[in-house]
């Protein structure tokens, strides 16, 4: 009787160990990412590549790299969850700081070229 409650609070300490590991400490990393401030970089090169243009060539190019990015944007904003195996917020709905929390603004400006 005394070795089944062993094996069995064994089992149990080993459940509760990998749910720990492998459920509850992945779900409390949280991502944040500052969208605005690389969707703002990114209007503005593209501003300047419009204003600094020469030819209408140039500005067309420009406009239509513009209106590309919007879509490039949104896809690498909802790749972030996954490539980071967690929750994604904008930064500017944080108040405070964890441990937890991971920067994930870096990552964005390098998946938009900016």
């Amino acid at each position: 009787m005394l070795i089944n409650i062993l094996v069995s609070a064994c089992f149990v300490a080993i459940g509760i160990a990998a749910y720990d590991r492998l459920v509850l400490r992945p779900m409390l990393v949280i991502g944040v990412v500052d969208a605005a401030n690389v969707f703002n970089a990114k209007q503005e090169q593209y501003f300047k590549a419009m204003t600094t243009s020469r030819t209408d060539m140039e500005r067309r190019q420009a406009i239509s790299d513009a209106e590309r990015f919007v879509p490039r944007f949104a896809a690498a904003l909802a790749q972030l969850p996954q490539e980071c195996a967690c929750l994604v917020v904008d930064k500017t709905a944080v108040i405070g700081s964890r441990a937890t929390l991971i920067d994930l603004t870096p990552l964005l400006r390098k998946k938009v070229k900016l």
